[in-house]
């Protein structure tokens, strides 16, 4: 990503002090807040053990989750209205997430969650770039995602989808402006424009309280990445694979983000048109190994080009591993660990989120900033490539701004217990 959004982080930030020495406080006492990096199925036994250990003694602390913790079950299942928790998630902020989310609540009965709106639109990019190589052939693929994505041709969106597969299977490019964002690549295949919701839990619920807005304009190299024109078809059938948690740490996040991308393919096979999609599921079980399982299952059944996967962690070894060896492109609509952007990837590999570089920007002045106010802060991560990363971003963050952490504690997934980690991220 090449705008980090100094002036929204800013605005967040609002108006702090420091202590005279500059620390910002800390120094053995409980910290003003703690941010913490996780997954659902973990959260649960993260934030039971808080309440029923720690809350009664920290009456003032605050905590600060990301995206990965943002889910609406998760007051219920720990019996606890979480009214101290606040964090931030990429919001679906695209020209088309209007008609996303009345399409979402119609398809399954409930609001769209994290993630789901960059789910469908990584499934219309690939479908859109398939339909336009005209074959399921992964370099063909890769060749024409900025052909339908980056601006040059007609302008499309979620709410024209069907018109815009038309147009591509008809020979012309098209500009596919997205659901969770513009969705323009830049020549590292992240998006270039993208927006956070500032997110609270109060009373069991999630409210939206602010949208801090990041980019910058597409550069000339960026313009000038690779995007060969549509072949032109008259008949033809899609294949695009997707890999998603529908069960371990992420599962409860997964399978809602799973249905965002069928919603698109859905879209397409209902339309009367000589284009199809054959999708397949795979489980990566929150899991490197199931995934690079899944991947190459998908590979050896003839799918290009995949939606997936979700956790970084599963997605830098899938990647490595097997999207790129094989020549499989990969649109990771949830991956936003910053080392994705520096992949040896050979164009294969794209992503409709943000990378954290922005997120842990946002974190931090968000914990600095006039919702929670803190001075020290201690963190309370999952030990992998997702947690350390933005763990690592917001550290970086909240002490440029004159903030101090005292502790920075790491924890395992899915673990029955996590009271010596809170104890340890609390100083006691």
């Amino acid at each position: 990503m090449k705008g980090v959004g100094a002036a929204s982080i800013a605005g967040l930030a609002g108006c702090t002090s420091e202590d005279s020495d500059g620390s910002g406080g800390g120094g053995g006492s409980v910290p003003d807040a703690v941010m913490v990096v996780g997954f659902p199925q973990s959260g649960v036994q993260l934030f039971r053990d808080f309440y029923s250990e720690f809350a009664s003694d920290t009456p003032d602390l605050d905590i600060v989750v990301p995206d990965g913790l943002m889910d609406s079950n998760l007051p219920g299942e720990v019996d606890n209205d979480m009214n101290n928790v606040i964090g931030t998630q990429p919001s679906a902020g695209g020209p088309g997430a209007d008609f996303f989310t009345s399409e979402y609540q119609a398809a399954y009965g409930e609001e769209p969650g994290v993630f789901t709106a960059q789910a469908y639109d990584a499934m219309a990019i690939n479908i859109l770039a398939t339909v336009a190589a005209g074959e399921n052939t992964g370099s063909a693929i890769r060749d024409r995602i900025r052909t339908v994505a980056n601006p040059g041709g007609e302008q499309f969106g979620p709410e024209t989808l069907v018109d815009a597969v038309e147009t591509v299977a008809g020979g012309d490019p098209v500009h596919y402006v997205g659901a969770s964002s513009s969705a323009d690549f830049d020549v590292n295949g992240d998006i270039v424009t993208a927006a956070y919701d500032v997110t609270d839990f109060q009373d069991g619920e999630l409210s939206t309280l602010d949208t801090l807005e990041f980019g910058s304009e597409l550069t000339e190299e960026d313009n000038n990445a690779v995007a060969e024109d549509p072949v032109g078809v008259d008949s033809f059938e899609a294949m695009i694979g997707v890999l998603m948690p529908e069960t371990g740490d992420l599962g409860p996040l997964g399978v809602p983000i799973r249905d965002g991308a069928l919603l698109a393919a859905t879209q397409v096979n209902d339309a009367d048109l000589s284009v199809s999609v054959n999708t397949r599921v795979e489980d990566t079980q929150t899991d490197p190994q199931a995934g690079i399982s899944g991947a190459n299952a998908l590979v050896n059944a003839g799918f290009g080009a995949v939606v997936g996967p979700a956790a970084s962690n599963v997605n830098l070894q899938v990647a490595d591993q097997v999207l790129i060896p094989n020549g499989v492109v990969g649109i990771s609509p949830s991956s936003t660990d910053p080392n994705v952007t520096d992949l040896e990837d050979n164009g294969y590999i794209f992503r409709t989120c943000p990378s954290d570089v922005l997120q842990g920007s946002a974190l931090a002045g968000l914990a600095r900033g006039e919702y929670v106010e803190a001075e020290s802060s201690s963190t309370l991560y999952l030990n992998d490539a997702y947690g350390q990363a933005l763990e690592e971003e917001y550290v970086t963050n909240f002490e440029d701004d004159g903030g101090s952490v005292s502790q920075q504690v790491s924890f395992e997934p899915e673990q029955a217990s996590y009271s010596s980690q809170w104890a340890d991220a609390l100083d006691q």
